[in-house]
């Protein structure tokens, strides 16, 4: 699994300033109980510093140790920057992996920021009864006369279907346990409570609000094709201005620009927002996610369910 973000500075003015950063889950599908990596790779102008958030001892619901970084190389012109840290999942199932926001820190001090998107990732238990095959068992012995051999197969057929009955027991109750997937509505919606109840606003404004406009253009991006994330502010705003299937009202364009401007004296001019200011670009996200829908797309409640 690589989950993998692009961004360029607002101010840049030739390639050398673009920035990238992927994670990598290794392996893609842990077992439960079993340590596991999470390999993030961040690709920055050289002379710039990566900047990782604090996991606070978790990723989502896995364990997080502390992180490793190997001395930073240079390639291509570029300067790599490479973080390990130590996975241990808690749950098996279907597990969600939140976003990562990096912060890049140019030579002139100016802050290129990176946001590698939510994902999931599939967490076996340590006995998956998919992998299971008979064809494992021992052979029997042959029939030792001494052994009454009726009682010899009645043995075998009884653990054969004790074996079969817990294959159909689990199998059973893996698809009942397995969860549903999330539409992008759904999984923004979830994203933005994360975020709020994460405290991040508390601590680094600058950081909640890369975050608060990092899930509001992925969620643009996965329903309407439009590389939301790897555009500047004004680039995207012109972009949605001039976009020929007419997918974003005049109304849908100021709430955008409104928000993505006041995000962006936060993110890059140092402003400092009243608390009320900060709950109110919260609802602006919010509701711009619950009620916006391409002109084909039925209305939907706040939920993501088709009416």
């Amino acid at each position: 699994m690589t989950l993998s973000a692009q961004a360029a500075q607002r101010d840049a003015v030739s390639a050398d300033r673009l920035a990238s950063a992927a994670a990598d889950l290794i392996p893609e599908s842990p077992c439960l109980g079993e340590d596991a990596e999470l390999k993030i790779t961040v690709t920055l102008p050289v002379g710039a510093e990566a900047v990782l958030p604090e996991f606070g001892g978790s990723y989502g619901s896995m364990k997080a140790a502390a992180v490793k970084a190997d001395p930073p190389s240079v390639s291509g012109g570029k300067l790599v920057s490479v973080f390990h840290v130590t996975l241990r999942p808690a749950e098996s199932g279907e597990v969600f992996l939140p976003p990562i926001p990096i912060r890049g820190r140019a030579a002139d001090g100016s802050l290129i920021p990176l946001l590698i998107p939510a994902g999931s990732a599939a967490v076996a238990s340590r006995f998956d009864p998919d992998n299971v095959s008979l064809s494992a068992l021992d052979e029997p012995d042959p029939p030792i006369r001494r052994f009454p051999w009726p009682w010899l197969t009645a043995g075998i057929l009884s653990g054969l279907a004790a074996v079969l009955f817990l294959l159909w027991f689990l199998s059973r109750r893996r698809r009942k346990t397995r969860p549903q997937e999330l539409s992008f509505r759904q999984r923004a919606l979830r994203n933005l409570a994360v975020l709020k109840s994460s405290g991040l606003a508390e601590r680094d404004l600058a950081e909640y609000y890369v975050h608060l406009t990092g899930i509001v253009r992925l969620f643009i991006e996965e329903s309407t094709g439009i590389r939301a994330p790897e555009q500047t502010t004004e680039e995207f705003l012109r972009h949605i201005e001039t976009d020929p299937r007419g997918r974003f009202s005049p109304e849908a364009q100021r709430e955008l620009a409104s928000f993505l401007e006041a995000a962006d004296l936060v993110k890059f001019a140092k402003f400092r927002p009243a608390s009320e200011e900060v709950e109110l670009g919260y609802r602006h996200a919010e509701r711009f996610i619950s009620t916006y829908r391409l002109p084909e797309e039925p209305p939907q409640d706040a939920e993501g369910v088709n009416r």
